[in-house]
């Protein structure tokens, strides 16, 4: 019975540790995304648009006119600036959490009684 129970939460363990890999995008999905109506509806990560244009059975096989746009559309979604994570975010929240405790500490002790 034990032994039961062990193989069916390994068996879940395993099939939630493998369930991102199974749901991502393909190259293939992406490529029919685009020939759909000539747009990328749906949201690839980086990683995913990478792979696309690392395959080599699409740009084999697919259309040329196709392939060429969404070659262009990815490089250009690839080459895109954002400004990079420096730090500012968390620097301002720590700001603003410490200007809240002192400002408590600073209420709570003007609107105190005097005796």
């Amino acid at each position: 019975m034990k032994k039961a129970v062990l193989l069916v939460v390994a068996a879940a363990v395993f099939l939630l540790v493998l369930a991102g890999t199974a749901l991502a995008a393909t190259p293939q999905d992406i490529y029919d995304d685009y020939a759909d109506n000539g747009k990328l509806d749906g949201t690839y990560t980086a990683a995913e648009l990478e792979a696309y244009l690392n395959d080599a059975t699409i740009h084999q096989y697919g259309d040329p006119t196709i392939v060429a746009g969404l070659d262009l559309l990815i490089q250009q979604m690839k080459d895109r600036h954002e400004f990079p994570f420096t730090g500012a975010q968390l620097a301002l929240i720590a700001i603003v959490a410490v200007v809240l405790i002192a400002g408590g500490f600073v209420i709570r002790r003007v609107t105190r009684h005097r005796t």
